[in-house]
């Protein structure tokens, strides 16, 4: 009778730890499965949850998009023949127009804008960088110019305190000025990289700089040198680079298909993600620990700075971005949100916790560039359909972050932990 016992209470022990071990591998497949998603485009949007607040309808295709930390601003910059810049509020209008706007005779390929709004940045195809107020003033002009050779300008970027612009060139020259006002106009200091770069970035403060080079070459500067602090190469174009507000870290795209995510500090990257196709746009959080990466296979890709595994990915119909749009990409200060613009004629909206998007809206074209308002809140869009978007998304109407498979190993373990102590506790009664 005390073997039966002892044989029954030990067939319960391993029928318990049977099902824990079951329920384990079903949310294990569960959460592999959220990690891939495919697109079911829609524009249809639930108006508690998110809304198209104005578009606009430019005289060329969008190049590039920016907007302020609260969403009151968007700057825009049209390309082709005769690109314009344009400055807008985020008032809602049937028929919006812009507060300003500058004709920059040839086509802006960049532009971008402090977070308070009071300084904006812009580099055109007539060799020229150009810097505004936000002043409502008609007509509009810069308050300087500044021709930094007879080569293109890629891409431009502006420090928070509007005090520091990096320009990057065709010719594969980065450039560093400040804000002052001189006649005429100089630079802090150039540097020449081995091909073209079409991508730029500055920390919030603008004491690192980095450039994204055909060259192979990822640089890293500092603002009081022009020597760089250090470079990295893989062999490969370096094709996007971002670095975080604080000035910490920088995540890199490359054309052999990696995302490589750097300390400011050091060349050997903390960690790199191999994708399956050339990595186009990158960006990360304000502090460094979220970032997210997309290219030519498709793919969104979302990481914690711990780690080189994704969160979770997201396929889309099209590339994210191309060799020269490396702004499709954009993630709110706190990580919680990210903007993805696709070669699908798509804009995605999606919160840090799932792959599965908040929403997502059709436009009429590719689209070139997203920016993000601080919070995460507004979202301006800007592509081939030759309009500049903004929308709202209700954050209070956000669901919850689900629960992490950590707290569920908890709840499934805790249940079978006690079953396991109450069924061994009656075996040693009956023994």
């Amino acid at each position: 009778m005390i073997f039966l016992t002892k044989t029954s209470n030990y067939f319960k022990f391993v029928l318990v730890l049977l099902i824990f071990l079951n329920c384990i591998s079903i949310f294990s497949v569960a959460l592999a499965d959220t990690n891939i998603k495919i697109a079911s485009p829609s524009t249809d949007l639930d108006p508690d949850v998110a809304k198209l607040l104005w578009n606009y309808t430019t005289n060329a295709g969008v190049r590039d998009v920016a907007i302020t930390a609260d969403g009151g601003l968007v700057a825009a910059s049209t390309y082709y023949t005769d690109g314009l810049v344009y400055l807008f509020n985020d008032t809602a209008s049937e028929s919006k127009t812009s507060l300003w706007n500058y004709n920059a005779t040839t086509a802006a390929y960049g532009v971008d804008i402090t977070p308070n709004g009071n300084h904006i940045a812009v580099a055109s195809d007539t060799y020229n960088v150009m810097y505004f107020n936000d002043t409502v003033t008609s007509p509009k002009m810069p308050e300087w110019e500044f021709a930094p050779t007879s080569s293109y300008p890629n891409d431009v970027a502006i420090s928070a305190n509007g005090d520091y612009i990096v320009v990057a060139t065709d010719d594969g020259t980065i450039h560093l000025l400040n804000s002052t006002y001189s006649n005429p106009k100089t630079e802090m200091w150039n540097y020449s990289t081995g091909d073209a770069v079409w991508s730029a970035s500055i920390s919030a403060d603008g004491n690192y700089i980095a450039a994204a080079s055909w060259d192979d070459h990822l640089y890293v500067f500092e603002k009081s040198s022009s020597t760089p602090l250090w470079n990295f190469t893989e062999g490969y174009d370096v094709l996007t680079v971002e670095i975080s507000d604080d000035g910490n870290f920088l995540v890199a795209g490359t054309d052999n298909n990696n995302t490589l995510l750097f300390s400011t500090s050091s060349n050997v990257p903390i960690w790199s993600y191999n994708t399956s196709g050339p990595v186009y746009s990158v960006a990360i959080n304000s502090n460094g620990n979220y970032i997210a990466a997309g290219g030519n296979d498709n793919t969104t890709y979302f990481f914690e700075r711990s780690s080189s595994i994704p969160l979770w990915n997201y396929t889309t119909d099209a590339p994210i971005g191309d060799y020269e749009s490396p702004h499709c990409i954009d993630i709110s200060a706190n990580g919680e949100y990210l903007a993805v613009g696709s070669n699908d004629h798509h804009i995605y909206a999606f919160e840090r916790s799932s792959g599965i998007p908040l929403w997502n809206y059709t436009t009429g074209g590719i689209i070139e560039a997203v920016a993000m308002s601080s919070n995460g809140a507004f979202i301006t869009v800007g592509g081939e359909d030759q309009q500049v978007y903004l929308f709202f998304q209700d954050l209070s109407t956000v669901p919850p972050a689900g629960i992490s498979f950590g707290y569920w190993f908890i709840l499934f373990a805790l249940p079978a932990l006690v079953a396991v102590i109450v069924i061994r506790r009656k075996s040693f009664k009956n023994v």
